[in-house]
């Protein structure tokens, strides 16, 4: 995409990159404004108009970012990186048809410090919420109470201690029973709203908290408000390669210890092994060769550690594109999230979990944006509902786990979204 562009944008609706056209009066308006500011008359503006909108900091980065889609419903399909279509991924855990996810359209992309418009062609009524959109945007408006979209109704069940530790005694169980190497159980955490609890500067709050993390605040009309900030790749395209992720093992992050002197015990690090393994697999069913591995290492995320390895190939565009796809079609639910073999996995999540995921463990991120993409697994999440959000957390279970362990594993990982919401499990509870 060519930042700089200021002619009269195509007229082609292919949604491709290369469109983008600057708004160089709203823009004047903007750089007088601080992050805040920005994002927050970003953000009341696509409620105000109906729209979806995405907001994203990528790990190591200062500027948020953020993707309006004037379209309504929002495209739900399988995602193609060889369409080259600019936009921001919205995935949940299981989708039908399989591989489905939300697609947010890039009308709109603000790059940190200017807004560029996209595919400005299309029906009268997505022109018209742009209209109400960019007026709602202009406006001085007075300071209110900010709202959000609420999720269609969805099946949630927030286990109690006893129960999860039923839970998980029972994937036990089922490893032993069945054979399999690994389950990923979870649990959703109920926790009341603040007064006065304010989406944006919460999504600002956790860039804030969690540099290193993929942080992200997505709003759709009819799904709903999601937060987080994940530690884990899924897969991230430059002009040259390809980087993919294993992530597992958690431990409560040691005080005043550096990351490479942390210890990890024999359930952990073969845990992380066996992710490992299943990329190394993946990479080579693919055929693909000359793959480097870069791991395991310690690496912190919040208040807790997870052990990393990195996996990265370069390959011409059109080859590196086409296993863009391989990795969602055949990665995703990673076994980080859901288990391994993924099938027999899976099958015991659906059946015994209790709840549904939703966008949990899902994926998320920017697509064709300056020829990089960025999707991240959504990890350390929580959904908006009308007066509580709802936090989810989970724990790989092998036949090593030990039930009242993991439960503290997953009440660690809580505390990622609980922090930023001034609360405690307990208090919640």
């Amino acid at each position: 995409m060519d930042n700089e562009r200021r002619s009269k944008p195509s007229k082609s609706d292919s949604g491709g990159e290369g469109t983008f056209m600057t708004h160089k009066n709203i823009d004047l308006q903007f750089t007088q404004l601080d992050v805040e500011r920005r994002i927050g008359k970003l953000y009341d503006a696509a409620v105000a108009s109906n729209s979806a909108v995405a907001f994203w900091r990528l790990p190591g980065t200062s500027q948020p970012q953020a993707m309006v889609d004037f379209n309504h419903p929002v495209r739900f399909a399988p995602v193609d990186f060889l369409e080259r279509r600019s936009a921001f991924i919205f995935a949940p855990f299981v989708s039908e048809p399989a591989g489905a996810a939300f697609q947010l359209q890039a009308d709109l992309w603000f790059d940190g410090e200017r807004l560029h418009s996209h595919r400005p062609n299309g029906s009268p009524a997505r022109a018209e919420r742009a209209e109400r959109f960019f007026a709602a945007l202009t406006a001085d408006a007075p300071c209110a109470p900010r709202g959000w979209y609420r999720a269609d109704a969805a099946r949630t069940h927030a286990a109690t201690e006893d129960e999860f530790i039923a839970l998980v005694r029972k994937a036990i169980d089922f490893i032993r029973a069945s054979g399999i190497a690994k389950v990923v159980v979870s649990r959703t955490v109920p926790v009341p709203l603040p007064p006065q609890f304010d989406p944006v500067k919460t999504f600002l709050s956790l860039c804030t908290r969690y540099p290193h993390a993929f942080v992200s605040l997505t709003a759709i009309p009819g799904v709903g408000v999601w937060l987080g900030a994940t530690p884990e790749v899924l897969l991230t395209l430059d002009h040259e390669g390809l980087t993919t992720m294993a992530l597992a093992g958690t431990q409560q992050r040691p005080a005043d210890l550096p990351l490479d002197q942390v210890q990890w015990g024999r359930k952990e690090i073969v845990e992380q092994e066996m992710v490992a393994d299943y990329v190394r697999s993946f990479f080579a069913a693919a055929g693909v060769a000359g793959v480097e591995e870069r791991g395991p290492q310690t690496v912190a995320a919040g208040s807790v550690v997870h052990l990393q390895t990195l996996f990265r190939v370069n390959l011409p565009e059109a080859e590196r594109l086409a296993l863009a796809n391989r990795v969602l079609d055949e990665l995703h639910p990673t076994s980080a999230v859901c288990g391994m073999p993924k099938r027999k996995a899976l099958a015991f999540i659906l059946a015994h979990e209790g709840y549904d995921r939703s966008f949990y463990s899902g994926f998320l991120g920017p697509v064709h944006i300056q020829g990089r993409s960025s999707l991240y697994v959504n990890l350390r999440c929580m959904r908006l509902g009308v007066d509580q959000a709802h936090l989810y957390v989970g724990a790989g279970i092998t036949i090593d786990s030990d039930p009242v362990a993991e439960w503290r594993e997953t009440a660690l990982k809580a505390e990622t979204m609980l922090a930023v919401l001034g609360a405690s499990e307990k208090a919640s509870g």
